[in-house]
């Protein structure tokens, strides 16, 4: 008989494989297109233990929008300031990695524009109380400490919010609208360095000249960009993973730069950290079905 904790183990190894299959299948088909069965295969479990952790389709679509979105709660309540350091300079690293967050992990808006166009009570019922939460309790709370700090002077919280927002959905769900704009794939460290510069520019600028010579420095950097060469299929390809590249950083002061290779260390540990979390689930399922199968007679 397997023990109480590798039962517990064993379940919440279950669930969490679950919820990572349905996040894809929900993000990719929408929920009319999503299946059961396959979500389960994906899981590698059995399609019987979905009904059992979750109970109906509907309710493993709720748990997993609820999965995602205290995932991104989590993300954004470690964003702070520290008072001794260069805010403004803290303020163009978070807006980095919050757009290489959500690129990382589009699913939850993915899911939301989906429920959104199709008109959904799910929407209606379940997206948007999660959407006003985020943006009560974590989105506005953080653009009101950028103002009271001094770092934003040109715009409210509310503005502030409204414009990043422009941004990450263009990233998450006009992609190629970006991409058509800047010159290169969607995601790469170039494309994310552009706009975040640019956003950082046009919300920090205290003048008309500042914020001309922002969009003067970011269109240097679109015109000189140059797509990669196209596949054989005539796309353009683009880089699956994002992560902050050296080659393209702008000048900045040795502190600077030991801020952005802290920045980088700190989100390849963050997807090691991942990744050996899942392949440790994965090894404690395995082993409570070994225990399992030794203590049958």
């Amino acid at each position: 008989m397997p023990t109480p904790r590798s039962a517990r183990d064993s379940d919440r190894n279950n669930r969490t494989r679950l919820l990572h299959a349905a996040t894809d299948a929900f993000a990719e088909f929408g929920y009319e297109g999503a299946s059961l069965r396959t979500i389960a295969d994906d899981a590698r479990v059995s399609f019987q233990l979905i009904t059992y952790y979750f109970g109906t389709k509907e309710e493993l679509w709720v748990a997993t929008v609820d999965y995602l979105f205290e995932r991104y709660l989590e993300t954004g309540k470690g964003l702070g300031f520290t008072l001794t350091g260069n805010l403004h300079e803290q303020f163009h690293n978070h807006l980095r990695l919050l757009l290489t967050d959500m690129l990382q992990r589009p699913q939850m808006r993915n899911i939301w524009i989906q429920e959104y166009l199709a008109g959904s009570d799910r929407y209606t019922k379940v997206i948007r109380p999660k959407i006003k939460h985020l943006h009560e309790n974590l989105s506005l709370p953080y653009f009101q400490e950028v103002v009271r700090l001094g770092i934003v002077k040109r715009f409210t919280a509310q503005e502030i919010a409204l414009i990043w927002s422009s941004v990450v959905s263009n990233n998450v769900g006009h992609s190629y609208y970006v991409e058509l704009q800047l010159g290169v794939p969607t995601g790469t460290p170039k494309s994310v360095e552009t706009q975040v510069d640019l956003a950082f520019e046009i919300l920090v600028g205290d003048s008309d000249d500042q914020v001309d010579s922002g969009l003067d420095r970011a269109n240097s950097v679109i015109s000189t960009a140059s797509l990669p060469p196209p596949d054989s299929a005539g796309k353009t390809a683009a880089s699956s993973a994002v992560v902050y590249g050296w080659e393209n950083a702008k000048e900045l002061t040795p502190d600077g730069n030991r801020i952005k290779q802290l920045e980088l260390e700190n989100l390849q540990l963050k997807q090691l950290v991942g990744s050996l979390s899942l392949e440790k689930k994965l090894l404690l399922d395995r082993l409570g079905v070994l225990e399992r199968s030794m203590a049958e007679p």
